[in-house]
C-alpha cells in the first residue's frame, strides 16, 4: 500500500459492492500534485429549475440600489437568506404568443414544431440551452445529463410539450425521470446486474459498499475522512426518506386494492416531501459529480394540480393562474370551484408560487450546507431558475421572470440585480453558456450576450 503522500485517486473513482457502486465527493486526495494542477476548482454544475404558470413580475422583482439588491418580495421571503448568492434579471421577454405547450418546449429554446406559435429563428441546432452544455461538458460524468419531472396531475400529463424542457433535437426530448426511488438507483449503479439477479432496492447502498469504503478510510486524510462521514450520512438519510415513503405508498397500495388505479409506489403523497425528495437527488447528482447537467420542472406546463393542502388555497394551479375569472365556468375550471373576489384568487396564485419558492430555497441551503474544496456546492454551481411567462392569466411574455442562482466558481456577481428591459431571454442563455465555457456564436435568434 502507498504512503498516505503519494496516494492519489480519481475524481471518477467509484465504490463498488455486489451489485452496486457509489461516487464519491470532490476530497482533498483527488486534488492532481502539478503545481498548475493544484489550483484546479471542482467543476461548475448547471441546473434549470422551471417552474410553470407564470410569476406577475412584481411578485418577482427586487428592490435594488445602484444594481445591489436590498430587498425581495414577500413572495420570496423564503429565498431571503441567499440574496448574496442570487442575480434577479427583469425586462427580458420571448417570442412566445401565448401557448402553454410552447411555453414549456421551447423554455431553453429549440426550433419549434408549433407553427406560428414561435419564429422559425428560435434554436440553434435543435437542441436546447442545457444539452448545447451538456454535450461539451458531460462527457467526463457516469450521465451527461439528468432530467427530473413530478409525476403529473390532472389535464395534460400526456403532453409532450407540457412535459419538457431538455430536448437533443427540435423533435426528441429526453427522458424524465419522475420517482425518487429510481433517480437513487441510476445514481447508485443499482437495477439488473449483467448476468446476474436485480439487488434488493431495500439494502443499504452503504452495505454493499462497506468493504470498498473502509479501505479508502485508511489512505486518506483525517478532513478527507470527515468529508466521507458526512456523505455517507447524507445518502443514508436520504435512503431512509426514501423506505419511508415505499412503506407508506405500500400501505396506501393495501388499503385501496379494489380501486382500479393504486398510487404509485415511491412517490410521497405528502407534496413537499416528494420535491424535496427530488432535490435530494439533485444534489446528490450534484456532489458525486455523477453530472453535471440537470433539468428539473417543477410541474408540467398547465399544470392542473389542487393546492388545497396550503392553507387558505382551493382549486387547481393553472385555474388560480387565471385569477382574473372567479365564477368557476370556464373552460380552465374544475366546476365545483369558484373564489369570491379576483384580490382573493390572485393572493392563493401567489401562495402557489411562494411555496414552490420555499422548496427551491431548500435546495439552495442543501447546496450551500456541503463544502467542497474551497468553498460549497453552491459556490460551484450556476442555477437557472424562471418561468416561461410572467402575470399567468395574461400569458405575458414580457417582463419574464429569471434567476440566477450560485457563483459559478466565481464567475457571476451575485446578490444583484440586472434590468435588460426588452432583451431577448436567449442573450441569458448565450451568457450562461460562455460561463461553462461552451462558445456559441448564436442562440434563439440572437448574438447578443447579456452581462450576469
Amino acid at each position: 500500500m502507498k504512503p498516505f503522500r503519494q496516494f492519489r485517486l480519481s475524481r471518477r473513482t467509484l465504490l463498488r459492492g455486489a451489485g452496486a457502486a457509489l461516487a464519491l465527493p470532490w476530497l482533498e486526495v483527488m486534488t492532481p500534485r502539478s503545481i498548475r494542477a493544484a489550483a484546479a476548482k471542482p467543476p461548475v454544475r448547471l441546473g434549470c429549475l422551471y417552474l410553470p404558470n407564470g410569476s406577475p413580475p412584481e411578485a418577482w422583482s427586487p428592490k435594488s440600489t445602484a444594481g445591489k439588491i436590498t430587498a425581495l418580495t414577500s413572495e420570496m421571503a423564503a429565498l431571503r437568506p441567499f440574496m448574496g448568492d442570487l442575480q434577479i434579471i427583469t425586462g427580458l421577454q420571448s417570442e412566445l404568443r401565448g401557448s402553454h405547450p410552447a411555453a414549456g418546449a421551447t423554455w431553453l429554446v429549440r426550433p419549434a414544431p408549433e407553427g406560428d406559435r414561435i419564429s422559425a429563428r428560435r434554436g440553434v441546432g435543435g437542441a436546447s440551452m442545457d444539452q448545447f452544455v451538456a454535450k461539451a461538458i458531460g462527457s467526463d460524468t457516469p450521465f451527461t445529463s439528468l432530467e427530473l419531472i413530478t409525476k403529473p396531475e390532472g389535464s395534460f400529463g400526456r403532453s409532450i410539450l407540457r412535459n419538457n424542457i431538455s430536448w437533443s433535437s427540435a423533435t426528441t426530448p429526453l427522458p424524465r425521470e419522475t420517482e425518487p426511488r429510481a433517480i437513487f438507483n441510476r445514481l447508485t449503479g443499482r437495477g439488473p446486474a449483467a448476468g446476474g439477479p436485480r439487488r434488493d432496492d431495500r439494502q443499504s447502498i452503504l452495505d454493499a459498499i462497506a468493504a470498498d469504503a473502509r479501505s479508502l478510510r485508511t489512505r486518506v486524510s483525517v478532513a478527507d475522512r470527515d468529508k466521507l462521514d458526512e456523505y455517507f450520512e447524507a445518502v443514508r438519510a436520504v435512503e431512509k426518506r426514501l423506505e419511508l415513503s415505499r412503506k407508506e405508498s405500500q400501505a396506501r397500495l393495501d388499503q385501496r386494492l379494489a380501486q382500479a388505479t393504486p398510487p404509485p409506489a415511491g412517490i410521497p403523497e405528502d407534496h413537499e416531501a416528494y420535491l424535496r425528495l427530488m432535490f435530494d437527488m439533485m444534489v446528490l447528482a450534484y456532489w458525486t459529480d455523477s453530472t453535471r447537467v440537470a433539468t428539473f420542472m417543477l410541474d408540467h406546463e398547465q399544470s392542473n394540480r389542487y393546492f388545497n393542502f396550503l392553507p387558505g388555497v382551493k382549486g387547481m394551479w393553472h385555474a388560480l393562474s387565471h385569477w382574473r375569472d372567479i365564477s368557476g365556468r370556464t373552460e380552465d375550471d374544475d366546476g365545483k370551484t369558484s373564489w369570491t373576489s379576483r384580490d382573493v384568487k390572485r393572493a392563493q396564485y401567489l401562495k402557489v408560487i411562494e411555496w414552490h419558492h420555499r422548496q427551491v430555497a431548500y435546495f439552495f441551503n442543501r447546496l450551500k450546507s456541503i463544502r467542497e474544496g474551497d468553498g460549497t456546492l453552491l459556490d460551484h454551481s450556476l442555477i437557472l431558475y424562471g418561468s416561461p411567462f410572467a402575470d399567468g392569466h395574461e400569458h405575458a411574455s414580457k417582463q419574464l421572470p429569471v434567476m440566477l442562482a450560485g457563483h459559478a466558481n466565481g464567475q457571476l456577481q451575485p446578490g444583484m440585480h440586472r434590468s435588460h428591459q426588452g432583451k431577448p431571454l436567449e442573450g441569458i442563455y448565450l451568457s450562461v453558456m460562455d460561463k461553462l465555457g461552451v462558445r456559441v456564436e448564436a442562440f434563439g435568434g440572437t448574438d447578443n450576450a447579456l452581462e450576469i
